[in-house]
């Protein structure tokens, strides 16, 4: 279980580094300072919310980025990605405009930054312990954390974010796909690959099939989110596809 983890961190750290873009929508490469892997300040962000005891074991520059990325994410979803600029995200973040360079070179990074985190929140769950239960337990654990992220009002934000910008910065959607989705589908097909054996599973292609249990999770509901058109999912709503999507895994035909 403890490569899962450490084979999901590696993916999107891969993935993070090779994608990235600039002001005409061109790659470029990320600053190592934005990659996902273990032990990096970017890993360390979702530990912040566990206040001042995480805080002490992180040096002054790291407690400033993680500032930053909280500044920015607010920005953005204050004002979308044209809108954004590095001043407010400074003001927000308590630190200077100097200091903001000097960890993100750029807006574009800096969003990228967000993103990164976002996918971090995936892999920060504790996955050897979830995947040890039994498949029924397994299964639901991990939909139910997917419906958190992926209906997160922020996650629904900065997706509307990126899909109103990709046209003008084409690297963002797939930087977003990749650090985001491309993670969630990576961790589940790697668990169903590694149970293609057990006589619970029927699955054959272990990506297909992670693909449409995370797509059974949104579903329209996503889709009506997304555009306003509701608000949320019902409780009841979420228990049904966290279900439907559990016995499609376990009776898959392939």
């Amino acid at each position: 279980m403890q490569e899962l983890r450490a084979k999901a961190r590696a993916a999107a750290a891969t993935r993070a580094s090779r994608s990235s873009y600039n002001a005409s929508g061109n790659i470029k490469t990320i600053p190592k300072s934005i990659v996902i892997s273990k032990g990096t300040p970017t890993a360390d962000v979702s530990k912040d919310r566990a206040g001042s005891a995480g805080r002490r074991g992180r040096t002054k520059s790291q407690v400033k980025r993680a500032a930053i990325l909280r500044g920015g994410k607010a920005v953005f979803l204050a004002s979308g990605f044209g809108g954004a600029n590095m001043d407010e995200v400074a003001a927000r973040a308590g630190v200077s405009k100097m200091t903001v360079y000097r960890h993100f070179g750029s807006k574009e990074d800096l969003f990228a930054g967000v993103i990164t985190e976002l996918g971090n929140m995936i892999v920060a769950e504790d996955l050897e312990r979830i995947f040890a239960e039994r498949p029924e337990e397994a299964l639901r654990r991990f939909a139910r954390k997917m419906i958190e992220i992926v209906f997160d009002p922020e996650t629904i934000e900065l997706h509307r974010i990126v899909v109103a910008e990709c046209h003008r910065f084409p690297k963002l959607g797939q930087f977003f796909y990749a650090s985001g989705p491309q993670v969630c589908i990576d961790v589940l097909a790697r668990y169903l690959k590694r149970n293609r054996t057990n006589p619970r599973f029927r699955v054959i292609d272990p990506v297909r099939t992670a693909e449409e249990f995370l797509e059974l999770l949104r579903g329209y509901g996503h889709l009506r989110v997304l555009l306003q058109v509701s608000k949320a999912l019902s409780p009841r709503e979420v228990e049904a596809r966290i279900e439907g999507a559990v016995r499609h895994v376990l009776h898959a035909a392939g």
